[in-house]
């Protein structure tokens, strides 16, 4: 549908440039920013690729052990248009003892949705097939997503029930409502919500038009992949368990997170199972949300209470 605007989005994108992307809340107080040197952390390094795209790739960090260690497996965000960096975060989380595989995906110019979701499912198939040369553990794996890796994070938790057996997903400003992030970007004169719209368009390769069911760009009618790209619309009780994380600046608003919980608690997930948790007084975004005062921690306690 609409083969123009597409070209004309990708253009518009290329010229704008890459930048990386009622419920119950809990509000972090506002303290002041501690920067944390980074840990010393002797681990080891390696990339492999998980399918045959160049962008099916895994880096790993990992530190030989004689007990397999829980696994994290990473999601960069960059609006799904680009591949944001973790900075330290791979080594810091290899330091608190996970092996840990930040992986890359293809993008919204690559392939339309639901590619990315079929990317993470290889991911994880990888991982759990390779998991004894990196000493660790196939049947404790979790996910930590940003922004827009974010959104596949918390796809990864519902669909299918999930179906990729994860002990938990943690989500930093997930973009859990691509619909929503079209809605608000046709109101914001905001850059970055402009942006999120675009290329949540570009993602989905149409319009949201509840009658446009051709599917000459993408796998299924158009909208059907706008509410394929929900993760509100697949939750069960038998979710990962989930935690989603926003300031209250943030340019991916809450709301994207508290809806998603508000509509797993109506389907029967317990309580413990979904929590978001909302950093007041910042902007902070996806991975940067890990150096506002305490948040690491919780995160980290997090991740170390659903591994076995």
């Amino acid at each position: 549908m609409r083969r123009t605007f597409l070209i004309l989005v990708a253009a518009v994108l290329a010229v704008a440039g890459t930048t990386a992307a009622a419920p119950t809340t809990t509000a972090v107080a506002k303290a002041p920013a501690v920067v944390k040197a980074p840990a010393v952390v002797k681990a080891s390094a390696a990339t492999q690729q998980y399918g045959t795209h160049p962008r099916q790739s895994l880096n790993i960090t990992w530190n030989p052990s004689p007990a397999p260690r829980p696994v994290i497996i990473l999601i960069t965000g960059g609006y799904w248009y680009t591949h944001a960096s973790w900075g330290t975060w791979e080594k810091q989380f290899a330091y608190q003892g996970f092996q840990v595989f930040a992986m890359k995906y293809r993008l919204n110019t690559d392939a339309a949705w639901p590619a990315q979701r079929d990317d993470v499912v290889g991911a994880v198939k990888w991982v759990r097939d390779n998991a004894e040369q990196y000493d660790a553990d196939p049947d404790n794996i979790l996910l930590v997503g940003s922004s827009a890796g974010g959104q596949m994070a918390t796809d990864a938790a519902t669909h299918g029930t999930n179906a990729l057996g994860l002990k938990g997903v943690v989500a930093l400003s997930p973009v859990a409502s691509p619909y929503r992030a079209w809605q608000d970007g046709n109101t914001s004169t905001v850059d970055k919500i402009r942006k999120l719209r675009d290329n949540s368009t570009l993602l989905a390769r149409c319009y949201p038009d509840p009658a446009d069911n051709s599917t000459a760009h993408r796998e299924m009618g158009c909208w059907d992949t706008w509410r394929d790209m929900e993760s509100k619309n697949a939750v069960n009780k038998g979710d990962a368990p989930m935690l989603l994380v926003h300031s209250d600046g943030d340019f991916v608003p809450p709301a994207h997170s508290t809806e998603l919980e508000a509509a797993a608690k109506a389907a029967g997930v317990p309580a413990s199972d979904v929590t978001t948790r909302i950093v007041t007084g910042s902007t902070a975004h996806g991975g940067s949300l890990l150096n506002t005062p305490g948040m690491s921690d919780t995160v980290i306690s997090w991740l170390k209470a659903r591994t076995t």
